[in-house]
């Protein structure tokens, strides 16, 4: 098997269904995408002191050139989302989510 060309074991488990499904505003699920990107971040973290651990330095650079760079760039991107709807700020959940996807994404409609 491919997955298995350094020897181990591998255990899939299946990925369970979100807990959520209905946001209560762009925000709020900005914050959350912002915690869980943190919370991968922590695990690529963690991985790559078990690779360091087990001598493994092939795997360690291997986390850090294709995971924890891209990580750190989501984390960055997603906090300045976060911070920019903050302090846009609207008087009802839900208000500023047009102007702000016009902001981000400009004219993403009309690009082909």
């Amino acid at each position: 098997m491919k997955l298995q060309q350094r020897g181990g074991r591998i255990f899939l488990q299946d990925i369970k269904k979100p807990d959520r499904d209905a946001w209560e505003s762009g925000l709020h699920a900005m914050e959350c995408a912002l915690h869980l990107e943190k919370s991968v971040n922590q695990s690529l973290l963690e991985l790559h002191k078990l690779a360091t651990d087990k001598n493994d330095p092939h795997g360690g650079d291997f986390i850090d050139t294709y995971c924890l760079n891209e990580q750190v760039k989501s984390i960055k991107e997603l906090g300045d989302h976060v911070t920019s709807l903050h302090q846009a700020g609207a008087p009802e959940p839900g208000m500023i989510e047009y102007p702000f996807d016009k902001h981000t994404l400009g004219d993403s409609d009309n690009e082909t």
